[in-house]
């Protein structure tokens, strides 16, 4: 697959991942010996990284802070080959989600500071429409503020994608759903943006509400493709699970840049099983091995 003169557009989140995993069981008040790191995350980011890596020529559009941060973030978007040049930075703090997990690996809480996200306004966003209108797809996630989302929504004019990013924030998109090219959630998100609990019952509802093309992951059990009259399973692709997070980022990436391709749904969904099964092979949210899926077509 040529992606190399396609451009795909990321408008979202970019945040930096702290936490701790504790070496045993963890106790209210006290301090536990373990390990802790930290690393850039965010859906957006995510996305955007793994789309550079399957081919597309990719470029973030967010508002990032001038903090201890600034230095890493510019070196991860030469590293992986995302524009950074769009992006406003201002004197603040960048986003952080800080989380403490048990000795089992399990999230056992965490605080969420997406206070810089809540700065992307509508007026901001129209400062980047002469520009988006040259890519051939953009994204956008939940964690920018409705009325951002809602006036990207009625004033992009090229194809639009969305991921739901969580059950608490994909509600923010019910606006703009008739402006959508493409959305991608799981079931959870699915089941609160149509009120239908089945997957097939929810892709149908969101294809009813103006959805052009719906994907709803299904875990393990792969993902539900939705299109016109067209509705397809796509199985997950077997692979030893190391780490789990960014599955869904990478699905969405690769569905995005199918779609910058003028790809059918099918081949969309083979690409997105494709390249979860990638991530979830490797360490971290993104790995440069989805490269080898642009290698091998």
């Amino acid at each position: 697959m040529d992606t190399r003169k396609k451009k795909v557009a990321v408008i979202g989140a970019l945040n930096v991942d702290i936490g701790g995993r504790a070496d045993s069981p963890l106790a209210r008040g006290d301090s536990i010996p373990g390990r802790v790191s930290s690393a850039l995350g965010g859906v957006g980011w995510n996305i955007a990284r793994d789309c550079s890596l399957l081919g597309a020529d990719t470029a973030f559009f967010s508002l990032l802070g001038r903090d201890e941060h600034e230095a890493v973030i510019r070196a991860d978007g030469e590293r992986f080959g995302v524009d950074l040049a769009r992006c406003r930075w201002e004197e603040r703090q960048n986003n952080r989600y800080l989380y403490i997990c048990d000795e089992r690996g399990d999230v056992a809480a965490a605080v969420n500071d997406m206070a810089l996200c809540s700065r992307v306004s509508p007026e901001l966003a129209a400062s980047w429409l002469p520009e988006l209108a040259g890519y051939d797809a953009a994204v956008i996630d939940t964690n920018l503020p409705e009325a951002t989302l809602a006036f990207l929504g009625e004033n992009m004019t090229v194809p639009l994608a969305a991921d739901c990013v969580s059950v608490a924030k994909c509600v923010r998109l019910r606006p703009i759903l008739p402006r959508l090219r493409l959305l991608k959630a799981n079931r959870s998100e699915a089941a609160v943006l149509t009120g239908f609990s089945r997957p097939l019952d929810s892709a149908k509802a969101l294809l009813d509400a103006g959805v052009k093309r719906a994907v709803i992951s299904l875990g393990p059990d792969g993902v539900l493709c939705a299109e016109g009259k067209s509705f397809l399973r796509q199985n997950a692709v077997n692979a030893h699970t190391v780490d789990a997070t960014g599955a869904g980022d990478s699905l969405m990436a690769a569905l995005v840049v199918g779609l910058a391709n003028g790809l059918p749904l099918a081949r969309c969904a083979q690409l997105g099983a494709a390249a979860a099964g990638v991530t979830i092979s490797h360490d971290g949210a993104v790995t440069e091995a989805l490269r080898d899926l642009v290698k091998n077509g």
